[in-house]
């Protein structure tokens, strides 16, 4: 989890799905993907403007994913650890770690300082999607509908590439 508080983004593909995760998937938008019986009804269910939209949503939640990794690297820093140390120490269970007392007080601030930009990185997405003109179970259908169509994939990332 520490992991992928610190280090969470957009990795591998244009279309950042990991950064996607933020949001979780509704019922209801499951449902509504398991309607459809094949990809071509899939693909047609999503239209050129959502795509757009979609598009759009991905850059600016790339953008949050970069500022916030940089603030999370701050926060631990100010907090006189190393990201690496941070996540050792966090990926180790509690029994285990064998900390200092200003080891443990060093680690518990740097944790509260990810967890709360954490947090503020899942409002600022939402607000971001919902500017981008989604609502939340939209864009995640989307995403999940895009993630598993490798031409719905490549005309998002043409768009991102304009």
């Amino acid at each position: 989890m520490l992991k992928q508080l610190l280090l969470k983004g957009c990795l591998g593909t244009v279309i950042c799905v990991s950064g996607l995760g933020v949001f979780s998937a509704s019922t209801q938008a499951t449902e509504t993907i398991a309607q459809f019986s094949t990809p071509k009804l899939i693909t047609q269910a999503i239209s050129q403007p959502e795509l757009e939209k979609f598009a759009k949503a991905i850059v600016d939640l790339q953008a949050i994913d970069e500022e916030t990794r940089s603030k999370m690297i701050e926060a631990v820093q100010s907090n006189g650890m190393s990201p690496e140390e941070f996540m050792e120490i966090g990926n180790k269970e509690e029994s285990d770690r064998n900390l200092s007392e200003e080891k443990q007080d060093q680690f518990n601030k740097a944790l509260e300082a990810v967890r709360n930009l954490h947090e503020q990185d899942r409002q600022k997405k939402r607000v971001a999607v919902e500017e981008a003109g989604l609502k939340i179970p939209r864009f995640n259908e989307i995403a999940k509908i895009v993630e598993d169509d490798s031409d719905l994939k490549k005309q998002v990332i043409e768009i991102l590439s304009r």
